[in-house]
């Protein structure tokens, strides 16, 4: 008995650990060059005059992926919702499968080369995951590294207390956006035939 009260607590404590958001600055503090909102309902935020982020995209935000001129609509989730409901319409559709708690530095080599492709033909890019906060918080702090020249400090605060509900319980993540991984990355871009 004392054995299964302590199981169901802890698995309790778990699953509530799970749940919880990092806490988000407010729109007083936040500074001016973080992600702009544009609608709460899809989590979707400009973060930079091509880059887009939002949570699963449905038929109700096609109207604003359009009147923000998006090109490309890069897939992190590993379910492919994407070819179903943009199947018909005028996206260049990119699905790289991550899933949260295995992503790893060849996953956002991945993401960070479809970005490189698509700022290269000047294509608008729409990140994304199922709520548009882990996956999508890593690849876009990738992005702000890589291609904006911010500092990982200045990329971690922005993921995780950017208002986009980053989740506690990815602690993975924290080590992913390392200085080696920076580096490796940066290498690997810079040398197109690796």
């Amino acid at each position: 008995m004392k054995k299964t009260l302590i199981a169901l607590t802890l698995i309790s404590t778990l699953s509530m650990g799970g749940c919880m958001k990092h806490p988000s600055l407010d729109d007083e503090q936040r500074p001016k060059n973080w992600g702009t909102l544009i609608s709460n309902t899809h989590n979707f935020y400009q973060i930079s005059n091509d880059v887009f982020r939002s949570d699963q995209p449905s038929n109700e935000l096609i109207p604003s992926l359009k009147q923000y001129n998006i090109d490309t609509v890069i897939n992190l989730r590993a379910r492919n919702e994407d070819a179903k409901v943009l199947k018909d319409q005028p996206f260049n559709l990119v699905h790289i499968p991550i899933y949260t708690w295995a992503i790893n530095r060849e996953d956002l080599l991945q993401a960070m080369r479809a970005i490189q492709t698509a700022k290269q033909h000047n294509q608008k890019v729409l990140i994304h995951c199922y709520h548009g906060s882990d996956r999508t918080g890593a690849t876009i702090a990738m992005y702000r590294i890589i291609f904006e020249h911010w500092s990982i400090e200045e990329a971690v605060k922005e993921m995780k207390q950017g208002g986009y509900g980053f989740h506690v319980i990815w602690k993975n993540i924290d080590h992913l956006l390392s200085p080696e991984n920076v580096k490796w990355i940066q290498q690997q871009l810079s040398n197109p035939s690796r």
